[in-house]
């Protein structure tokens, strides 16, 4: 029992009991075990996760407030049904910043968690995929949030970001291409290009390619961000068109 204590008996001035983390059961027996005629009553009710539903979160007055009998504790405790919000009020996932959306989630009790990142073309940092207890959230074809999800207030959607690292592209064959073209079509598939000149050269953006390292004997694929190093000479090769 918590035992509320009288702090003078003059006025029956009385110390308020703490309830915070108490059941509203045994708030409500302690209080009417008092003697003082106090009534517990709950004021509201909020989804808490992982607190057992009809814990006291908060009261007003607040405990050791010096209180007179027959006063009204007003509570609020954590309910005992969690809070559900449907999967179609998330609003657009896909291509969304993740830092501007899981705020806006937050809002309404909805957390989020970044678990991978994935090379996309577009902006880093960008909302590519999302589940909940292992379900996707984005339809894998439309990008549309699926709806019919009924997702509990204060749990976690897990989500995976865009980068612009690691991703990979097919080798491209610039033998036989200038170095004005090569050089627009590596930009294009975020390459480096590292250029080995003859002496005959005398503009290099008008300069042939004769040989390159790696070619397209070597790999198939190469990752987006590192050099191909390319041959150039003023007469275009024997055997290109």
């Amino acid at each position: 029992m918590c035992g509320v204590k009288s702090y003078t008996n003059h006025g029956q001035q009385l110390v308020l009991p703490d309830y915070i983390d108490k059941s509203i059961d045994y708030a409500k027996e302690d209080a009417k075990r008092s003697g003082y005629d106090f009534e517990v009553i709950v004021n509201d009710s909020i989804h808490r996760l992982g607190i057992p539903g009809g814990q006291i979160l908060n009261q007003n007055p607040k405990p050791n407030s010096m209180v007179k009998e027959s006063r009204k504790i007003y509570v609020t405790i954590a309910k005992y049904a969690p809070e559900l919000f449907k999967s179609e009020y998330l609003g657009t996932l896909y291509g969304e910043d993740f830092n501007m959306k899981s705020m806006e989630l937050r809002n309404v009790d909805i957390f989020t968690e970044v678990v991978d990142r994935e090379y996309d073309r577009g902006q880093p940092g960008m909302i590519l995929k999302a589940y909940y207890k292992g379900r996707p959230v984005i339809d894998s074809l439309t990008r549309r949030t699926i709806e019919g999800i009924s997702i509990i207030k204060g749990e976690t959607i897990k989500v995976v970001l865009s980068k612009n690292e690691g991703g990979q592209s097919q080798l491209p064959d610039l033998v036989c291409k200038q170095i004005s073209a090569a050089s627009f079509l590596l930009n294009s598939l975020r390459l480096k290009v590292n250029i080995a000149q003859d002496p005959d050269v005398v503009e290099l953006s008008e300069a042939y390619i004769y040989k390159q390292e790696p070619s397209i004997e070597d790999m198939l694929y190469i990752t987006m961000g590192e050099t191909i190093v390319v041959y150039a000479s003023k007469e275009k090769p024997s055997g290109c068109p």
